[in-house]
């Protein structure tokens, strides 16, 4: 730490999405930001620009020289899909805390990779899934994962979006696959995590529709519990990006419908149909960025951690394959 006590913390990319990052920290008198890295000069320019109190930091093209030069206390990783995984070993290798937008890493093994390095290195390590900090699906989490209305049985849910894959996204290279890897990432997680369920066999099929990468993904899943799934992913859409989902449990049908904190919660047991207020659903009280830094200073634990990363890797993956030979793959 600085020797005011302040966590220094050091930006790998300077994209639009590390800007939010970058916000947040200024905000925040346990920080203290110490570097940032980017290949884009623009893209530097740009977030100076959109957060001038950064002006006079240390700026790097190579991360790697960016954490032997400042040695910082933590780092945000916001970088394309498929450059996470080493980025992520070597701040940790560093003994650095991770903070890493979504995915966490594009495969598996590197997940696993990077949940034993964490455990060796006693660092914490965060994943950017925003949804597990909203009142709906922290909502959905205590109740449904918790067991208050039985096994889950069904699972229905879909996102749409006019995602055209744009700047590196569009590239397989840089960002291991299409709208399912990214936007649709988000949804696969927080099924994942509110409900509890590991899937044990998927079956999918997807369109590129003139990409590099995947634009529609339609998707079906079984797991225990004699349990049945299905998600549609709508890259080629008119309508905004909106997404919903539906729970069917032993005791309990829960629906949402649509996104963060305007979504619409719904239960239906025993004969009525409940909404559930915005007063009932638990807010987390931070952010990801807050509880990041909180777990590091030992007030608060990782709300989005690396297992969560795994488990959507370990799904994402197992559709790709699927959709690639054309037949169901166990996970």
């Amino acid at each position: 730490m600085a020797e005011n006590g302040q966590i220094r913390v050091g930006f790998i990319g300077t994209g639009g999405r590390a800007r939010w990052h970058m916000e947040r920290f200024a905000k925040m008198p346990e920080a203290q930001p110490v570097a940032l890295v980017d290949t884009s000069a623009d893209a530097m320019a740009a977030a100076v620009r959109a957060v001038p109190s950064y002006a006079e930091l240390p700026q790097f093209s190579d991360y790697r020289e960016m954490l032997r030069e400042t040695r910082p206390d933590a780092v945000v990783i916001s970088i394309p899909h498929t450059l996470h995984y080493e980025a992520i070993v070597a701040a940790l290798g560093q003994g650095a805390h991770v903070l890493v937008e979504k995915p966490m890493v594009c495969g598996v093994e590197h997940a696993q990779d990077v949940i034993r390095l964490r455990d060796d290195k006693h660092l914490v390590v965060v994943v950017g899934y925003q949804r597990h900090y909203t009142g709906v699906w922290r909502w959905v989490h205590e109740n449904v994962a918790a067991g208050r209305f039985g096994p889950v049985h069904f699972i229905e849910a879909w996102q749409c979006q006019n995602w055209g894959g744009g700047g590196w996204r569009g590239v397989p290279e840089l960002s291991g696959g299409g709208q399912l890897n990214d936007s649709g990432g988000h949804l696969v997680d927080i099924l994942l995590w509110s409900t509890g369920i590991r899937p044990s066999e998927v079956s999918a099929y997807q369109e590129n529709r003139g990409l590099r990468v995947d634009r529609n993904t339609v998707i079906s899943f079984r797991f225990p519990e004699e349990g049945l799934g299905n998600i549609s992913i709508i890259g080629e859409s008119q309508r905004k990006f909106d997404e919903g989902a539906q729970i069917w449990c032993r005791d309990a049908r829960i629906r949402i419908d649509g996104m963060q904190g305007a979504a619409h919660l719904v239960v239906y047991r025993e004969g009525v149909e409940e909404e559930v207020s915005a007063d009932a659903r638990p807010d987390y009280p931070v952010d990801e960025d807050a509880n990041f830094l909180g777990s590091i200073l030992g007030r608060d634990v990782p709300q989005a951690t690396a297992e969560s990363g795994l488990e959507a890797v370990r799904f994402i993956e197992a559709v790709q394959r699927s959709a690639e030979r054309g037949v169901p793959v166990r996970l």
